[in-house]
């Protein structure tokens, strides 16, 4: 009797071993995949350049100012558009996850959120670039993002794309207020 139950307990823990095995190569392969998908997701049309952490710095402290005196944001437009150009460089180029690419699309995106004050004075604006250079902050000190990589990856890039759209909408904005 001990024997058939030794026998039958070798086969359950091989088969949960089996299982086992079988779900790790599984989420190793759809990891795989979410991180290729990641990197797919670049912007195209933009030259990417290597992230300048001084430069990044000095960014989010400008952006910083501008933050805290919004009265000063309509005279920075042009700035502005270049701050999130290049952001949009160094996110091109940095690696997906990274905190690089968390700095520079969180940098981006407190531009393009000062632009959008600058269209239309909503305050709202002015908050959602407070949590953007507070995000770049925690990039550019080397803060781990929450989530697992691959999503995390893929988050940053969306992000970034997200960025794009704005501000090719922003940019019509401009032109229609000229």
């Amino acid at each position: 009797m001990r024997s058939i139950s030794s026998v039958l307990l070798i086969g359950v823990l091989i088969a949960a071993a089996i299982v086992l095995y079988l779900q790790t190569e599984r989420a190793t392969t759809g990891l795989e995949a979410v991180e290729q998908v990641a990197v797919q997701l670049r912007e195209e049309g933009v030259e990417g350049i290597a992230f300048d952490h001084a430069g990044a710095a000095q960014m989010a402290e400008a952006l910083q100012m501008l933050v805290d005196a919004p009265d000063r944001i309509t005279d920075h437009v042009a700035d502005l558009r270049t701050f999130g150009e290049t952001a949009a460089a160094w996110a091109r180029q940095a690696p997906a996850p990274s905190p690089e690419l968390r700095a520079a699309v969180a940098l981006r995106g407190a531009a393009s959120e000062l632009r959008s004050y600058a269209l239309d004075n909503d305050a709202g604006h002015l908050a959602r670039a407070r949590q953007e250079l507070d995000r770049a902050r925690a990039g550019l000190a080397g803060e781990p993002a929450s989530g697992t990589a691959a999503t995390e990856a893929v988050r940053q890039q969306l992000d970034n794309l997200q960025r794009s759209q704005q501000e090719q909408i922003q940019r019509l904005d401009e032109e229609l207020q000229r």
